[in-house]
């Protein structure tokens, strides 16, 4: 059953949010950004179909420039 658009924004929040602090401070970055990865997924999948693309590149967006997720990367050597 597809979320609302309202309910739909309101996940995408808070994942966000717990990517970069809420209740994980005892999680390592892999961790939070697994779970991010993870748990986008089944928002993307579950949003309304005309919403889906938009909430596909929000997705994105926010890997690109989340700090926890930069942190993973590996500098060129």
């Amino acid at each position: 059953m597809p979320l609302s658009i309202r309910r739909a924004k309101a996940r995408a929040a808070a994942l966000r949010d717990a990517l970069e602090v809420g209740e994980t401070w005892d999680a390592s970055d892999a961790e939070r950004a697994f779970n991010l990865k993870k748990r986008w997924a089944d928002l993307v999948a579950k949003t309304p179909r005309c919403e889906r693309q938009h909430y596909e590149m929000l997705g994105a967006l926010i890997a690109e420039e989340s700090p926890t997720f930069k942190r993973l990367v590996w500098p060129p050597q």
